[in-house]
């Protein structure tokens, strides 16, 4: 390893040589200044100089993220985004639109519309893409959404879902 004043007086002097008129075309050199003056031999130089250690990259991050890791790009295998499934397990949410409920003699299901035009019955622990229905009654049902923001304080919340919402706003 060279120190930071010869590397920055090679590349000033590969910098002139190139900026000579006429290219890098210099006088030979006589045999006692060596090879170091060459235009060839600078630029093996300099590679060397800019030649990332033999090791590798490595960033100790103590606590912090690596600035140069993308931020689209899953950390790891289990935190990567998942993959949809198809039917009430692939839905957000926010995607599926409360139509109707049914009352059994089990208990209330839910006919919930998916955003693939379909309809779906659901029952309490129905699971979705992002969270499970928790409770319904005659006229609502209530989701547990799991939140998928790694600065929330909170891991859930409640998303309740009316079968009249414009009565609900009314109140």
């Amino acid at each position: 390893m060279t120190s930071p004043r010869l590397r920055s007086g090679l590349l000033s002097l590969a910098f002139a040589l190139w900026a000579l008129p006429g290219g890098a075309q210099s006088p030979s050199p006589s045999p006692a200044e060596g090879d170091a003056n060459k235009p060839d031999a600078i630029k093996a130089i300099l590679d060397q100089e800019l030649q990332p250690p033999i090791g590798g990259y490595s960033y100790n991050p103590q606590g912090r993220r690596d600035p140069f890791v993308s931020l689209m790009k899953p950390i790891g295998p289990d935190q990567g985004p998942k993959t949809r499934k198809p039917g009430m397990d692939g839905f957000l949410i926010q995607e599926v639109a409360l139509k109707g409920i049914v009352k059994t003699p089990e208990g209330f299901i839910a006919l919930l519309l998916g955003t693939d035009g379909k309809s779906y019955f659901a029952k309490v622990r129905q699971k979705l893409f992002d969270g499970e229905i928790i409770a319904m009654d005659a006229a609502s049902v209530t989701f547990r959404q799991e939140i998928a923001d790694p600065l929330s304080p909170v891991r859930t919340r409640e998303v309740k879902k009316t079968l009249y919402p414009s009565e609900e706003a009314r109140q």
